[in-house]
């Protein structure tokens, strides 16, 4: 069954979500004022004093996933070193936390440990031991996924294909979802950089409504990226791995990467298809930078494994089942397939 669409002079109109049946509609929100919408951020001028040290001491004292407050969490499972991770471009002064990479289990388990044979199978995987970039001048001045170097992600990567392998040894594991959250409209508890890996005796509910549109149009994926080609919405393109622009997602600005012709899970991925899937996410979330943004990894239940990407700065209205896509679509994916193209190759 193809995908329900209707294309006028070559540009979209509208579009149908062959997964939850929420129909996007392409329409020019250029004059449309958001300033109740995108108000109450703070706004740092150029011209900002940098945080004194105090003022970053009292915030990262305060944190539990900074160096020096291992003790504020859970029982450490494992971490990465320097050693581990070469890409790594922190200061001489930030490696003596001893490690990059840090996984514990989540205090609050998404799921109820009863539920998982009595085991928390919800996990954290701190990216990085940097609280703020460089020369940060407000409390907002996060470090962020898209900063760390694509080196550094395919390794964020790995670990939670370790973290994986861990959780499906338990028998009441069968689904795995892997979320990460950055900024505060994301949802993130934590201003601290990190990923979240939850397993749950049961597929979730979102894969399931993906594995059961895939069983009613088993080409669903391949019909997907073929219309995000005709319509120009195709932002990188591997030997196995597709990114693109999606209006079918779950906000105005999302985007897709997927692996149309792989089923499996991320924990089982060779090496290079490992290195194709996480550079492009990367690359995605390094044009994105420090926007409030989040992503869901998929897989499981007979689906190709794909990641959703949605950029949260942007205004979301869901009305009876419709969503206003704005008509810069086009010239967004455009923008960042240019971006792209001036980075040097991620390795």
């Amino acid at each position: 069954m193809p995908i329900e669409c209707e294309i006028r002079d070559g540009a979209l109109v509208w579009i149908k979500n062959p997964i939850t049946g929420v129909i996007s509609y392409v329409v020019d929100v250029r004059g449309k004022s958001f300033a109740f919408t995108l108000g109450g951020r703070e706004e740092t001028a150029h011209n900002a004093p940098n945080l004194t040290p105090e003022t970053i001491r009292h915030a990262t004292e305060s944190c539990p996933f900074c160096p020096g407050n291992e003790s504020m969490t859970t029982p450490e499972l494992f971490r990465m070193t320097r050693d581990e991770v070469p890409e790594w471009t922190g200061s001489v002064e930030e490696d003596r936390a001893g490690w990059v990479v840090r996984v514990i289990n989540n205090l609050f388990p998404r799921i109820p440990a009863e539920l998982t044979g009595n085991r928390n199978e919800s996990y954290i995987v701190i990216e990085d031991p940097r609280h703020f970039i460089d020369a940060p001048r407000s409390q907002n001045d996060l470090i962020f996924t898209g900063a760390l170097g694509g080196g550094h992600f395919l390794h964020l990567m790995q670990a939670d294909a370790r973290v994986m392998r861990l959780a499906l040894e338990n028998p009441d594991v069968s689904s795995i979802v892997i979320r990460k959250n950055q900024g505060r409209e994301s949802g993130a508890s934590q201003p601290h950089l990190h990923q979240q890996i939850i397993g749950s005796m049961e597929p979730f509910p979102a894969v399931l409504a993906e594995a059961r549109a895939e069983r009613e149009n088993p080409h669903m994926w391949h019909e997907l990226v073929a219309l995000m080609e005709r319509l120009g919405l195709v932002i990188d393109r591997g030997d196995s791995v597709v990114s693109y622009a999606s209006p079918i997602g779950m906000f105005p600005r999302s985007y897709d990467v997927v692996m149309p012709d792989y089923r499996g899970l991320l924990s089982e991925l060779a090496p290079e298809q490992m290195r194709q899937f996480a550079n492009a996410i990367y690359r995605i979330l390094m044009i994105l930078g420090p926007l409030p943004l989040d992503y869901e990894i998929h897989q499981g239940e007979g689906l190709p494994i794909h990641a959703h990407i949605n950029a949260r700065l942007y205004p979301y209205s869901n009305v009876a089942g419709t969503l206003n896509l704005p008509g810069t679509l086009l010239q967004s994916a455009a923008a960042i397939r240019n971006a792209i193209g001036r980075h040097s190759p991620l390795p």
